[in-house]
């Protein structure tokens, strides 16, 4: 039996497709895209580290999020290194340059965030007014 998508997936979808649009343009002008500024967001917060946690973290599997981190390191924000414990595992840190950049991300995405709305984060779950009811 096939099930219909109910009115509140289609309005989250929206909400998801329109904030990710925003965070794009918002980003785009820097030469960042959202993956990667939630990868450097990320590592901003976790230093050193591991690639799979990483992966984790921002949604996505561990070859994505490979390719994603080869194009920070190539562009100097990001450095990556084999565990010394144990080599099939990958630690990310931010390198300086990565430091300084990640800076200039961070005022962008709370500039989407306040676009966001307090509607939509009550769509998407994430208004304290929501739990409160």
């Amino acid at each position: 039996m096939r099930r219909t998508i109910g009115i509140e997936t289609f309005i989250l979808l929206e909400v998801v497709l329109g904030v990710q649009s925003d965070l794009r343009r918002a980003l785009k002008p820097i030469g960042v895209t959202p993956l990667q500024a939630g990868v450097l967001c990320y590592l901003r917060q976790h230093v050193d580290a591991r690639l799979i946690d990483a992966a984790v973290a921002c949604r996505v599997e561990p070859p994505t999020l490979t390719d994603v981190v080869q194009d920070l390191v190539r562009k100097g924000w990001v450095t990556n290194r084999r565990s010394l414990e144990d080599r099939r595992t990958v630690r990310l840190k931010l390198s300086r340059k990565g430091a300084a950049f990640v800076i200039k991300i961070e005022p962008l995405v709370r500039d989407v965030e306040e676009i966001l709305g307090e509607q939509n984060r009550c769509v998407l779950g994430t208004s304290p007014l929501k739990s409160r009811n």
